[in-house]
């Protein structure tokens, strides 16, 4: 199973809108994908609610939200069947709750505004994460809502090299993003010219996550431990 954990302390970063993204993506692409909200704003619920009945199924999994008619630590389990799972942490989580989780992530993407406090946000994020894992070979960075400016770019390179982290996209400030979900649909189902630049940078995103992906005879189906989604979501 890919595991794909989309995280960042701050919000309003972009969270929600690369893992429903990504999901949609995966999800066209032929893979059962499972979407899990972690965050108690319920976010990407809201948009998995509203997909189409033609669009193509993304199984969801909400950690706030649970059926009263099973127990919490089997309702918050993504099928056995799940090819791709992309998880959507919450804003100022407990990284120390997380980090189970993160341990067991094929791949970590941290989307970041470009302004300074985020920069800053994220600087300390990384140096929280690198004190637990054993390697960094699948964290990356995607600059979100960024205006194509050769000062952008300056940032860009000069955080990649102070985290020693790669910057795999930078999602331009557009409001394909918003018509996108407002329907819930990704932007790679949408129709037009104009989306053309934004499915390319998705993906990108998309293609380095999948580098990451565990062998197949190497892994079968492993549950995520309830203990470790329960304090992700309660992070």
């Amino acid at each position: 199973m890919l595991r794909i954990v989309v995280m960042n302390p701050k919000g309003g970063c972009g969270k929600t809108t690369l893992s429903t993204n990504l999901a949609s993506y995966f999800s066209n692409q032929g893979e059962i994908t499972t979407l899990m909200d972690l965050d108690p704003q319920g976010s990407s619920v809201f948009w998995a609610h509203k997909r189409p009945e033609k669009a193509a199924e993304i199984q969801l999994v909400d950690a706030h939200n649970c059926p009263h008619n099973v127990t919490r630590s089997w309702a918050i389990q993504p099928p056995r069947n799940t090819d791709v799972l992309v998880l959507d942490t919450p804003a100022r989580p407990d990284l120390i709750s997380l980090n189970p989780l993160l341990k067991e992530a094929s791949a970590i993407l941290l989307p970041v505004l470009s302004n300074e406090f985020d920069l800053h946000a994220i600087a300390n994020t990384v140096q929280q994460i690198r004190r637990s894992l054993p390697s960094q070979q699948n964290i990356a960075l995607v600059f979100n809502r960024s205006p194509k400016t050769t000062l952008l770019k300056k940032q860009i390179d000069q955080l990649s090299e102070q985290l020693g982290l790669p910057v795999i996209a930078t999602l331009r400030d557009t409001r394909n993003y918003i018509q996108a979900a407002a329907h819930g649909l990704g932007i790679s189902e949408m129709n037009g010219a104009h989306y053309r630049r934004d499915k390319i940078d998705l993906i990108r995103i998309a293609q380095w996550c999948e580098r990451r992906r565990p062998a197949k005879d190497s892994t079968g189906f492993r549950q995520i431990s309830p203990d470790t989604i329960a304090l992700a979501s309660n992070a």
